[in-house]
């Protein structure tokens, strides 16, 4: 696999940049509206699947807090 190299232009004037990001909004809206449930089950399964440090204590948190 050959690395690819995109370059973007940088340069805009405060509108310009202010319609990239409702653009970017909008994008990240509609992903989220499409793929959130994916996205989820993907990164708890990605966080359950991390190695864990078995030399890592295992403390249990059943103190009782009284408010």
């Amino acid at each position: 696999m050959s690395m690819k190299v995109t370059r973007l232009y940088t340069h805009w004037s405060s509108a310009e940049a202010q319609t990239i990001i409702e653009f970017l909004d909008r994008l990240r809206d509609q992903l989220w509206d499409t793929y959130g449930d994916q996205i989820i089950s993907l990164l708890q399964e990605a966080s359950v699947s991390q190695d864990v440090d078995e030399l890592q204590a295992k403390l249990e948190f059943d103190d009782d807090i009284e408010f």
